[in-house]
């Protein structure tokens, strides 16, 4: 039986940084993962989901120019380039393997003891600690059966060889979001059916209100407090769901994103001594330890906030915690992107989370239409907006909506992480013309309120 200092059960995000942290220790390390490297991060998620979206923004572009299209193509045709990225990012996981020296295993592990995996019920390795990395999948709902045809999930909707007329998007977090709205970039009539009351319930309400008026103004069908309880195919391109208010939706296609729970079936977890959340996550402490301490957890599987980032980074803590190079724990200051159309990006607290944490929060925005750099781009529909402290001024976050968001954000991460205020903002000199000069305008805002006075307050 071989043995190694470390055994990797996944080859995601977290996977993949965690045995390159070891690796690069000088350690023995083996990573076994039961499809190709990358996880679902490289072959069925992020990777490809926003390599469709660059292509729809392309497409979208083009409308809002006046270009005479051709006929509209099929997803075979628009996911040329998510190939080439998905064999590219593929390979560089496996020749940075290589490079270091890192065993690769096919196959599907399984726990024989807290030190002893099993690899497709015959070979097994044994190594001093175990990561476990086996990311998410998503989660299924028996009432809605995805057939990979006329019902899709994350995992079968980019299969699809042709570009539907209209679609049913069931669910209102992220992947939800971001599909609906590239697809009806693609010119998808697009029905968003979320059983909350809003989209996007952990952001910021006003950033996420912002962003259905702006899905709405182009053309989606939003439903709020309305659930499926079940769907059938009325002919080959129909389908009908039924939701629990007594009323029909019918579209070509329906796609079920109602969330995504960790992919720990068929581990054996038991056998190993590791416990789970009650959401049915792994439990871990802050260096990413699980119940049992030669076993660590990282990425999906440990549940919230469920990002590559947090994920790559919970990957080394864990690979420099279980070889004593002191890391510390995660940092909990991680910036959140959503890759819708337009796309949101958050870090740090909202107005509420500042107030439930102690402080008297005031909050400054700044529109894109007030920034030349916005109309230039044609972008005019975006916000920056700020929360900041009453009485120290320090900025404690963040959130955006529009182009760019996702890139924009981690300025205000860092001034969030080094103590910045919003007066020392406004003192900062940006590139004219550019859309980094919103965060100063914003910060003007913030300074208003909270110089604003106690009359004008209650009036």
């Amino acid at each position: 039986m071989e043995k190694f200092d470390l055994i990797v059960i996944g080859s995601g995000p977290a996977g993949e940084k965690a045995a390159l942290q070891a690796a690069y220790y000088g350690k023995s390390v083996c990573v076994i993962d039961k499809g190709p490297a990358g996880g679902a991060w490289v072959n069925t998620g992020t990777i490809p989901s926003k390599t469709l979206r660059e292509s729809a923004l392309y497409l979208a572009g083009g409308r809002r120019r006046g270009v005479v299209g051709q006929p509209m193509p099929t997803i075979r045709s628009f996911m040329a380039l998510k190939r080439h990225l998905v064999s590219r990012w593929r390979e560089k996981i496996e020749s940075g393997f290589r490079a270091r020296g890192v065993a690769r295993r096919l196959g599907e592990a399984r726990f024989v003891d807290a030190h002893t995996v099993e690899i497709d019920g015959e070979t097994r390795l044994s190594a001093d600690y175990i990561l476990i990395a086996t990311g998410s999948h998503p989660r299924p709902a028996p009432e809605l059966p995805v057939d990979g045809e006329a019902v899709h999930d994350s995992d079968t909707l980019l299969r699809m060889d042709a570009i539907p007329h209209s679609m049913i998007v069931l669910g209102g977090g992220v992947i939800a979001c971001e599909y609906a709205s590239i697809f009806q970039a693609l010119g998808v009539q697009v029905t968003l059916i979320n059983g909350r009351d809003r989209l996007l319930g952990f952001i910021d309400p006003e950033a996420t209100d912002f962003l259905e008026a702006a899905l709405i103004e182009a053309g989606m069908v939003v439903r709020h407090d309305a659930r499926a309880e079940g769907l059938r195919q009325v002919e080959k391109n129909q389908v009908e769901v039924r939701l629990d208010d007594g009323t029909l939706a019918s579209a070509e296609t329906v796609f079920v994103a109602l969330g995504r729970k960790p992919a720990i079936e068929g581990l054996n977890l038991e056998a190993a001594g590791v416990a789970l959340t009650d959401w049915g996550a792994i439990a871990v402490d802050g260096e990413m330890r699980t119940s049992q301490p030669n076993i660590y957890a990282a990425g999906d599987v440990v549940g919230f906030p469920s990002l590559a980032s947090a994920g790559m980074e919970q990957g080394r803590v864990a690979a420099c915690h279980m070889f004593d190079h002191q890391r510390g724990p995660v940092d909990e200051l991680i910036p959140g992107g959503i890759f819708t159309i337009p796309e949101l990006s958050s870090v740090g607290m909202d107005a509420r989370a500042a107030r439930e944490a102690g402080f008297d929060p005031v909050t400054g925005s700044a529109h894109y239409r007030e920034n030349v750099r916005g109309p230039m781009l044609g972008e005019e529909l975006g916000m920056v907006k700020l929360v900041a402290d009453r009485a120290s001024g320090r900025l404690l976050g963040a959130t955006i909506v529009g182009a760019q968001a996702t890139e924009l954000i981690h300025f205000a991460m860092a001034v969030i992480k080094y103590g910045g205020t919003v007066e020392q903002l406004t003192r900062f000199v940006f590139n004219l013309p550019s859309l980094s000069a919103l965060y100063r305008q914003a910060a003007y805002a913030a300074l208003d309120a909270m110089t604003a006075t106690t009359s004008g307050e209650e009036s």
